[in-house]
């Protein structure tokens, strides 16, 4: 049976999809987008050209088809019957996208607990006898959830260190890593692990004031106390995290990090600085979305050439206001 998974390849619960995908099944062909629009190119490529002929089942985590891809799907009883979609995403909630009988979709469980699409998978998995559940299993998939749910720091720190080694050795060697220690039941780190995810986090120590002092102040179209700042894009959490830390002297309520090595023409990535703040309701305003703590916002090739002619702080203000459209 020829298997495919189309997952996020940003960040480590795009990779948990993969890695429970090569876990649960002895083959398996992969493909990782930045966002959403990707997946929906390549996803038309497959249909238009007849390449799902070549796949019984097809499956996609940590992202949502967008249309209208996803009701040529609905329409088409074969291919409605290969896709499973595995998301978490409050937009993709929005935009009714749970509706279609191949797509699950849960941004939180009924005790109000976070989800993540690796665990969701993973229940699936589970469920249709297609993985064997154990404690390393459990262990990864927890946190996966804690990183990405942004709840790490008040339940596990292993979970950010797991996010920090990912950026540290790259996409294909930490789904190679996570693979061998989900085999060997064993979730530790090793002393090369350690060592990586050390000397990662002193490298962010030493470049996170210098985005976090050039940020600029702006109030947003609601009131609300905002920083933008530029940085590349692995340092998307760990600027917001700091903030936190450090007591957010600026009294903001959210944080925008801009970075042009993300995607096409790059990211404005929206991160919550204080608790209530739903950054997905803002991003939402500037066409984009994802979740009530965690959001995007695509650049315009015009957007991006447009910042590179301003000053500093003309080019954060001028991004700060921008609007998405295809």
């Amino acid at each position: 049976m020829k298997r495919i998974i189309f997952s996020h390849e940003s960040d480590i619960d795009g990779m948990g999809g993969v890695i429970l995908a090569k876990i649960a099944f002895s083959e398996i062909d992969f493909e990782l987008f930045p966002n959403v629009d990707e997946l929906e190119k390549q996803f038309r490529n497959y249909i238009e050209n007849n390449y799902f002929d070549n796949y019984d089942e097809i499956y996609i985590t940590d992202l949502s088809l967008l249309r209208p891809s996803i009701d040529i799907v609905n329409e088409d009883n074969i291919l409605k019957n290969k896709l499973k979609i595995f998301d978490h995403h409050q937009r993709a909630i929005d935009d009714g996208l749970g509706n279609y009988s191949f797509v699950t979709i849960e941004e939180k469980n009924k005790d109000g607990m976070k989800r993540c699409a690796t665990e969701i998978f993973y229940e699936y998995l589970y469920k249709n006898n297609m993985i064997d559940k154990n404690d390393t299993l459990d262990e990864f998939c927890e946190l996966t959830r804690l990183e990405d749910t942004w709840t790490w720091r008040e339940n596990n720190p292993k979970a950010h260190d797991l996010a920090v080694l990912f950026s540290a050795i790259g996409i294909e060697k930490y789904i190679d890593l996570m693979v061998k220690k989900i085999k060997k039941q064993d979730m530790t780190f090793s002393e090369n692990d350690l060592k990586r995810i050390k000397e990662k986090k002193e490298e962010y120590e030493k470049e996170l004031n210098k985005y976090i002092d050039s940020s600029l102040i702006l109030t947003d179209e609601n009131n609300n106390r905002f920083g933008i700042t530029f940085a590349p894009y692995e340092y998307r959490n760990e600027i917001t995290d700091k903030i936190i830390v450090d007591g957010n002297k600026n009294n903001i309520c959210y944080m925008i990090v801009v970075a042009f090595d993300k995607g096409e023409f790059g990211q404005k990535s929206y991160r919550s600085v204080v608790t209530g703040m739903d950054v997905n309701a803002v991003a939402k305003l500037h066409g984009g979305g994802g979740h009530p703590g965690a959001a995007g916002v695509y650049l315009t090739k015009e957007q991006k050439e447009n910042a590179l002619k301003l000053e500093h702080d003309e080019a954060l203000n001028y991004l700060a206001k921008c609007t998405y459209k295809k």
